[in-house]
């Protein structure tokens, strides 16, 4: 029986008494009401649709009741006989519903009806409440017809509209001789959406905070500079071949770079990104075409850099499996680089899942966001209402943290199963093959090839409720182009959850980067690339129509300071 919504509950118990005056003046039972037999006005088919919802939902899954109960409480205690002169949306709709959940009668009134007609309806329903727009209140309080009506019964109004003046406040107890009560107009869905969109972001960052215990900006700060040295040391020491970057002060053109080296052509642009990166930060310089080494490493160089980064690491920022990837990557440059060896082989060593488990659930800032996604789910799944199933897309699943993590918070909130539809995405099969084995069989879980980069029709399964979004931006060329893929991507009033990059990750340079699943021009990977930023991505969801963008992570978040950012967006309805 706790299963049972209490709106259900509460027109079971109404049974064969009225629970809805139509506005031809015929009653509707609560059994008739549970069953949809209602008039064909509009607040009636409202209340219908909200009492199919309901029977179709658990208690559970509904967030709304909470709001109904404090509606039923500002009417007060039964009879209650409740005349609705609001639009059959929003608030209108809501306070008809918290007199049915309180025991009570609803009469559909038509507020484009004269105050006159108004009145006489009001007394003949020998209504106890009566709800309306406040410019209507004040025009049915002057009207003349009103001392020859009885309206004895009436204890309660609500007026819904700006801040009212008192002298029009007191005009309409002394007219009508009832409690008067005034309710904030509902705001814009703009603010709305905003509203809705902080409420998100606070239930996410409160669960998730716990993640990040022990960790501080100081110490991320710390990682980051030893790392970021430590890969580029190993960036100049694969390129440091044949005489290349042996002498300093000699140049050398980017051919001979490249010949040297032996880079595959497939990676000539990623080694030019890479020399703009040793130059910018004074491991190299460029004068006219030609590259000199302003500084010698060698493998002990190597070495003990990648050892303080590692002891900056390991414990509290994450599993030692992570900087030993990190630095098995780059020990194998020179392979990498000529194609002898695959990025795959080293992320997934013998088939093993072990690195991409440890990527994926074994870092402070992969919990946190995991943490962040899986309760920002679990609360937009609350408030979902229909009419189908909450349908889920993930763009850019990768080693599949977000997969795992979505699809635990759906199960925490009693999805997927009938409830939720979830489409994991991916460029690569190699690495959609990699998620599925890793996540396991779920109801309603689907895979399929997606490159957003690339024309052509999105998954077929579109538009969605939430679109989870890894990189999308920061790996294209042009954010704009993407930002209104994704946009595409979106149901009206759906809702964007994105990871994008806003430090330059140099790790990923000599790791992801030789992965198959970047698209062609790569923005990361290339020379020339902007600096990542947030603000470069809030201009660009902007342009594609999601004005409504909040940080999940703030500038000095330690997940921040390790290089993605955390964002929520929500298309309009």
């Amino acid at each position: 029986m706790d299963s049972v919504p209490p709106l259900v509950l509460a027109l079971r118990g109404l049974a064969e008494r009225p629970a809805l005056i139509g506005p031809d003046g015929r009653p509707v039972s609560g059994a008739a009401l549970l069953t949809g037999t209602v008039p064909a006005d509009a607040l009636s088919q409202a209340l219908a649709a909200r009492v199919r919802a309901a029977r179709a939902a658990t208690r559970e899954e509904d967030p709304q009741e909470q709001r109904l109960r404090y509606w039923a409480s500002v009417l007060g205690p039964s009879p209650i006989r409740h005349t609705v002169l609001l639009p059959p949306a929003g608030l209108g709709v809501e306070l008809a519903l918290a007199t049915l959940l309180a025991g009570g009668t609803v009469v559909c009134g038509d507020p484009d009806r004269p105050p006159a007609d108004l009145l006489a309806e009001l007394a003949r329903s020998r209504s106890t409440h009566l709800s309306l727009p406040s410019e209507l209140l004040w025009r049915m309080s002057e009207s003349a017809d009103l001392p020859t009506e009885d309206l004895g019964e009436l204890r309660r109004v609500l007026h819904i509209g700006p801040e009212p003046r008192q002298q029009d406040v007191y005009a309409a107890v002394e007219a009508l001789g009832a409690v008067v009560a005034h309710v904030r107009e509902p705001c814009s869905d703009a603010e709305a959406s905003g509203t809705a969109l902080r409420e998100v972001v606070t239930a996410a960052t409160d669960a998730a905070w716990k993640q990040l215990i022990g960790v501080t900006t100081d110490q991320v700060r710390a990682f980051t500079e030893r790392l970021d040295a430590a890969v580029l040391a190993s960036m100049l020491l694969a390129l440091r071949r044949d005489g290349v970057f042996a002498e300093p002060g000699r140049g050398h053109p980017l051919a001979e770079v490249l010949r040297a080296a032996r880079v595959a052509p497939a990676h000539h642009r990623l080694v030019e990104r890479w020399l703009e990166e040793l130059t910018a930060r004074g491991l190299t310089a460029r004068h006219g075409d030609l590259f000199r080494a302003e500084r010698r490493v060698d493998t002990s160089d190597v070495a003990r850099a990648w050892r303080s980064a590692a002891d900056a690491w390991t414990g509290s920022l994450g599993s030692a499996t992570v900087i030993d990837h990190l630095r098995s990557s780059a020990e194998r440059l020179p392979a990498l680089l000529s194609g002898e060896e695959r990025a795959v082989s080293l992320l997934l060593p013998k088939g093993s899942l072990r690195v991409v488990e440890a990527l994926a659930a074994r870092t402070a800032a992969g919990r946190y966001r995991a943490t962040v996604l899986g309760a920002a789910l679990r609360r937009i799944a609350a408030g979902h209402r229909g009419p189908g199933p909450l349908r889920v897309l993930e763009v850019g699943a990768g080693v599949g943290t977000a997969t795992d993590a979505v699809l635990r918070a759906l199960a925490a909130a009693g999805r997927p199963g009938t409830g939720a539809e979830y489409l994991c995405t991916d460029p690569s099969d190699l690495l959609l093959a990699a998620v599925r084995a890793r996540v396991g069989r779920h109801p309603r879980l689907g895979f399929e090839l997606f490159d957003p980069h690339r024309p052509g029709p999105g998954p077929a399964a579109g538009p969605f409720d939430v679109v989870v979004s890894d990189g999308v931006l920061g790996s294209a060329a042009d954010p704009d182009p993407a930002a209104r893929r994704l946009a595409g991507l979106l149901a009206p009033g759906g809702w964007l959850l994105l990871t994008e990059p806003v430090r330059t990750r140099l790790e990923f340079l000599v790791s992801g980067a030789f992965l198959p699943r970047l698209p062609p021009g790569d923005a990361r990977t290339g020379p020339g690339a902007p600096a990542p930023g947030a603000a470069r991505w809030r201009t660009a969801l902007a342009r594609a129509g999601l004005r409504t963008v909040s940080a999940v992570t703030g500038d000095d978040h330690p997940v921040t300071l390790l290089g993605d950012q955390l964002f929520a967006a929500r298309a309009g309805v």
